[in-house]
């Protein structure tokens, strides 16, 4: 698809920034949350039911942050939205950028079945690690849901533009 080579550079480099960036958010533990003990949901849909309940009764603004009327701009990035939203949507978008990337990546043409094998396989990877190796993170069965569907829609996105 991408017959430059600079341009391919330039998307692998993207690509790894956003490896790094994947490896910091899922993997790096969490200090807010040393728990000292293993947690995890295997019940899917559980936590995502938990967080459109929330969502329905509390909805998506903190209003009660905004109403403190703050003006440092990462504290209105990290703190306008609800954590359900939070959670629900930015486990989405965290892998729309795979979906994309990866097959532009690639010199050969990507087939679906391949898409769906690295998105399933990067996203179950880091819940098994969180799970083995992370007391401060909770491996959870709908996160592995969440990020799928978020790769799907970023490979959906390569397929429109190509």
């Amino acid at each position: 698809m991408i017959k430059s080579n600079r341009v391919r550079f330039l998307i692998k480099l993207i690509f790894i920034a956003y490896l790094v960036c994947l490896f910091m958010v899922t993997l790096l533990p969490d200090a807010s949350n040393i728990t000292y003990e293993t947690t995890f949901n295997l019940s899917p849909i559980t936590s995502i039911d938990d967080f459109a309940y929330d969502i329905m009764h509390n909805g998506i603004i903190n209003w009660e942050f905004l109403a403190t009327k703050p003006t440092d701009f990462v504290e209105l990035f990290t703190y306008t939205f609800t954590d359900s939203f939070k959670n629900l949507i930015g486990n989405i978008i965290i892998f729309i950028p795979l979906g994309l990337l990866y097959p532009l990546c690639r010199k050969k043409k990507i087939g679906f079945v391949e898409a769906l094998i690295v998105i399933l396989g990067s996203t179950v990877a880091i819940e098994l690690i969180q799970f083995l190796f992370l007391t401060s993170r909770r491996a959870d069965v709908d996160d592995i849901i969440l990020n799928f569907i978020g790769g799907l829609i970023g490979f959906l996105i390569y397929k429109w533009l190509k």
